[in-house]
């Protein structure tokens, strides 16, 4: 929080592009070093924790933060950052699975994070309710002292132990009997939860306009940022017929959310969505890899 007071980010900027960004490492650094440790177990892992990212906080994490609001307004940008992972995730899958040949599932890459950069500088840009300054940081209140450095440090020591904490959870999943499936059902718990967390966090202190917009923001970068990083990496060879189902739970669920958000509906609107992660865990557990 209180390095987006220093940046003069909006509340809405803070959570769906700052936090989002720094919350996907963990994702994205696992698909990266899948192609780095090399071997198809890594492949699998590393392309299950890209494809399952999505599933902690868009089917879990959303419909808890929503039932939490505290009727503070909300920001248009969190339904519209839903129906633009709606429009890009499912088509984006459906063109992976038509596209065999790596060149063109790398120009597909190339094109969805550079469309990534042109939503952040929309998010960067739009106008909103400025961040208000939070408390010290842990460091800050140890060392009775403020200081931007101090800031620094703490988040990127925060960002430098989920990353580790990611690549042994990794490890552990290689060595599982199947690890394509334990990918999809464990990764997003040992990446994604961090969101979650936040999100509660935020919803706690009653910022829960702040922790909707972390949410959307974090299955927008997913949508595109995370999952280009995922095909240059692990090139995304997954079993056609369960992913797009994956694929179609993701999009009902985003539109969903879409939709309530957009009508003020009751929280308990979202109930369903949660029934969804049932599904998806069920179709987890029934996901063959391909090679």
């Amino acid at each position: 929080e209180k390095v987006a007071v220093r940046l003069g980010l909006t509340r809405f900027a803070t959570g769906a592009l700052l936090t989002a960004a720094l919350t996907a490492l963990p994702e994205t650094m696992i698909a990266i070093l899948s192609r780095i440790q090399g071997g198809l177990s890594y492949l699998e892992v590393g392309a299950g924790s890209i494809l399952g990212a999505p599933s902690i906080t868009i089917l879990v994490g959303a419909p808890i933060v929503v039932l939490a609001h505290h009727r503070r307004p909300v920001n248009a940008g969190v339904s519209r950052n839903y129906l633009l992972f709606a429009a890009i995730f499912l088509p984006s899958i459906l063109a992976l699975l038509l596209l065999p040949e790596l060149f063109f599932r790398y120009a597909l890459a190339f094109g969805l994070m550079i469309l990534y950069v042109q939503l952040a500088r929309g998010i960067y840009r739009e106008e909103g309710e400025l961040m208000e300054s939070g408390s010290r940081t842990v460091l800050e209140r140890v060392l009775r002292a403020n200081s931007i450095a101090l800031m620094l440090i703490q988040v990127s020591s925060s960002l430098a132990l989920m990353i580790y904490a990611a690549d042994s959870f990794m490890e552990e999943v290689v060595a599982s009997v199947d690890p394509l499936a334990y990918s999809l059902l464990l990764s997003p718990l040992g990446t994604c939860l961090e969101e979650v967390l936040v999100a509660a966090y935020w919803s706690l202190r009653r910022k829960a306009d702040v922790a909707l917009s972390l949410l959307s923001g974090e299955n927008l970068i997913q949508s595109t940022f995370v999952l280009g990083a995922g095909i240059f990496a692990t090139g995304m060879y997954l079993p056609p017929n369960t992913t797009t189902i994956v694929a179609l739970i993701y999009t009902t669920a985003a539109l969903a959310l879409a939709a309530i958000l957009r009508a003020g509906a009751r929280p308990t609107t979202v109930l369903p969505i949660t029934l969804l992660y049932a599904l998806y865990m069920a179709l987890a557990l029934y996901m063959k890899p391909i090679y």
